[in-house]
């Protein structure tokens, strides 16, 4: 005779499950060592592959030292992770980061953030790379640089737009939506 499994021992297996559909998304995430999000039981408002995203990320936080990687760019990289893993295709995710202020660092060749910052090789490239990859297009704040002294050049990473506020209003005129990272 079968016994009903118990209240406790099915909320472990459902744990279970997620806990393991959770680590198949993460081993077959295209964007690599960014925090993961977690898929639960009754979650409301979940990716929806039949939606065309676009997405302007105002990078506008540090790292809490210059040798680690951008906790902004890292969350854009679980985002794409997180679509992705549902099933919203690449082509259907149209996304800008946008660098400004201090956070124009993080897209700088290694011998000028060795200058600024100390640490010999930027941190972020690999990550920007990876970026870069699947579509996700850095701009950096031309006012900004000037206003830092930068010479553009040595912004390797991406491309110098006139300034952050311009191109976000017309990125916003165009139908993206700003995510403040």
């Amino acid at each position: 005779m079968l016994q009903p499994v118990s209240r406790f021992v099915r909320a472990g297996l459902v744990a279970a499950a997620l806990v393991s559909s959770a680590a198949t998304l993460a081993e077959a995430a295209p964007i690599t060592g960014v925090p993961q999000f977690r898929d639960f039981a009754g979650a409301g408002e979940m990716p929806d592959p039949s939606l065309d995203y676009k997405i302007a990320f105002d990078i506008n936080s540090m790292a809490s030292s210059p040798d680690q990687v951008n906790p902004a760019i890292k969350m854009v990289g679980a985002l794409i992770n997180a679509y992705e893993g549902h099933g919203v295709s690449p082509d259907h995710l149209h996304l800008v980061a946008v660098f400004h202020g201090p956070t124009i660092q993080v897209v700088l060749d290694d011998a000028t953030y060795k200058a600024r910052t100390g640490v010999d090789r930027n941190p972020n490239v690999a990550l920007l790379d990876q970026l870069k990859a699947h579509g996700v297009q850095m701009v950096v704040c031309g006012q900004s640089a000037m206003a830092q002294h930068y010479d553009f050049k040595n912004i390797a990473h991406a491309k110098v737009n006139f300034s952050a506020s311009v191109t976000f209003i017309n990125l916003m005129t165009r139908g993206y939506i700003k995510i403040n990272e």
